[in-house]
């Protein structure tokens, strides 16, 4: 069972890759609001992220310009707008501080409010 699981959830996790990343080579006009994906550690953190969004829009067939769509229609999908709604958040802010500080200025981590391991 626990094969089975852990399974599943890397179809998952591959899924949203690939609606990500074909979204993003397609230009399409809801990645426009993730911004730029940072260079270094913090790609991996903006790729999670941004697919975190992507599921939700695959899961409910979201195909609009706005990256989570409109209202949540029920319990769950409002649960999982919420989970998406962080990521979105997420996302925004690491591709900000990817424009606001160039690469050769280091800014402790806990000023910015990122995990340590996380360098520009």
């Amino acid at each position: 069972m626990h094969q089975a699981l852990v399974e599943r959830a890397d179809l998952i996790e591959s899924r949203a890759a690939a609606v990500l990343d074909q979204a993003v080579l397609a230009g399409e006009p809801w990645t426009q609001t993730l911004g730029a994906a940072p260079r270094g550690s913090a790609a991996a953190a903006w790729h999670q992220s941004g697919c975190t969004v992507a599921a939700y829009r695959d899961r409910y067939d979201i195909t609009g310009a706005k990256p989570l769509g409109a209202a949540p229609e029920t319990t769950a999908q409002r649960l999982d707008a919420d989970r998406a709604f962080v990521a979105l958040r997420a996302v925004q802010r690491l591709a900000e501080y990817r424009h606001a500080f160039d690469a050769r200025t280091r800014i402790p981590s806990e000023s910015l409010h990122l995990p340590a391991d996380i360098r520009f």
